[in-house]
């Protein structure tokens, strides 16, 4: 009997062990352990100057098919490049020397309207729904009255880039359009931490992943008027999300650790949805208001998870159909539970110039961060747009 029973706990005693490695793998790789970073929170990225000039607040009106399918007929093509810069006031105000790089220069989106075919209209579209880059450096602590922790320097790399590319088709049901999307998504991410303290820590730890996936999304706008006031549109969306693997490399160079090895997570999969509306309150002014929401999704292997969010966003455009100008503004709120960042006020502006054969628009999004016990940082972003024809 006592053979028997110490074979069962030897048994026991090895389930236990092949758990706890199984267990074991699901490890934050250690650039992202340190707390330095957004991940695994994203803010939203404007695609085009109009959107980003009202705080996003048209995301599901359907002007853009990269937040609603459900598109109009018509060829143009819309290019927007953007100017993005986050200013971490949470590590300036805690450190000394800090430096950070003033602006970073990429692309928000591309959109390719066609020409309708039957009863169909179509586009095609690239966006950057998450874009984030940082380069920051800052000796370690405060000189007066004396600085906590050793003082050490520390250089920091972030780069957050998601990237969808897909195809939008839509049909009339009246003063009604639906649509139905498919889109490839792609994700890459690069963090790095140096670190130089004169001890065994010294030295570099990153971590790099991509991975993609096939997903799709559908949504519908609903038209009553034109030029008359009291017109509106109102556009809703969902976007399914499946879930992505991602996989990398991790590697550690200090003085007391030499490795590289694989890293692999798997988001899980989650929608997100939204409704935006804009009403022509005046012959010159339209009113445009949005709230959106999409659900949490887990970094399995990585140990991390961000939870649902919502966002409420307004917004406004001075326009007088005998001016080749416009003016925009808008603001909001958008917050994420359980990462870094949970919460972010928005306020924009934008500006417009309708030529004979082209319109360029012209946005800044400007969003303050808080971070728990810091004081806010502040992510601005500048999207131009040209459109041809206009």
């Amino acid at each position: 009997m006592s053979v028997r029973r110490a074979g069962l706990g030897l048994g026991a005693a090895l389930a236990l062990v092949v758990v706890g490695v199984g267990t074991g793998t699901a490890q934050t790789p250690q650039p992202l352990s340190f707390g330095l970073f957004p991940f695994p929170g994203a803010a939203g990225a404007p695609v085009s100057g109009t959107s980003a000039g009202v705080a996003l607040a048209d995301r599901w009106l359907a002007d853009e098919p990269s937040g609603n399918p459900a598109v109009a007929a018509g060829f143009h093509v819309t290019a927007s490049p953007t100017v993005l810069r986050v200013n971490r006031q949470d590590l300036a105000s805690h450190n000394r020397s800090y430096s950070e790089t003033g602006a970073f220069f990429d692309g928000a989106g591309l959109t390719i309207g066609l020409p309708g075919f039957g009863p169909f209209a179509g586009a095609l579209y690239v966006s950057q729904p998450v874009l984030r880059f940082e380069d920051t450096a800052y000796i370690q602590g405060l000189s007066t009255p004396g600085p906590a922790p050793p003082p050490a320097s520390i250089a920091t790399h972030a780069s957050m880039r998601e990237t969808r590319a897909g195809a939008a088709l839509a049909t009339s049901l009246g003063a009604l359009r639906v649509g139905l999307g498919v889109e490839w998504t792609r994700r890459e991410d690069q963090y790095r931490r140096d670190y130089h303290g004169g001890s065994m820590d010294d030295g570099t730890t990153q971590v790099g992943f991509t991975g993609g996936v096939l997903g799709g999304q559908a949504g519908v706008r609903y038209d009553r008027g034109d030029s008359a006031v009291g017109a509106c549109a109102i556009g809703a969306a969902i976007r399914v999300l499946p879930a992505m693997t991602v996989t990398g490399t991790e590697s550690i160079e200090t003085l007391s650790q030499s490795s590289e090895q694989p890293t692999s997570a798997r988001r899980s999969g989650g929608i997100e949805a939204g409704v935006s509306a804009r009403v022509l309150a005046t012959p010159t002014f339209r009113a445009l208001a949005s709230f959106g929401g999409r659900s949490s999704q887990r970094w399995d292997g990585y140990g991390l998870a961000a939870g649902s969010g919502w966002e409420w966003k307004l917004g406004g455009e001075f326009h007088d159909p005998r001016e080749p100008w416009s003016l925009r503004f808008g603001a909001g709120m958008e917050r994420e539970d359980g990462v870094p960042e949970p919460r972010a006020g928005v306020f924009a502006l934008g500006f417009g110039w309708r030529f004979d054969d082209a319109t360029v628009d012209f946005g800044l999004t400007h969003r303050t961060i808080a971070r728990a016990g810091l004081p806010n940082s502040f992510d601005d972003r500048v999207v131009a747009s040209v459109r041809v024809p206009r």
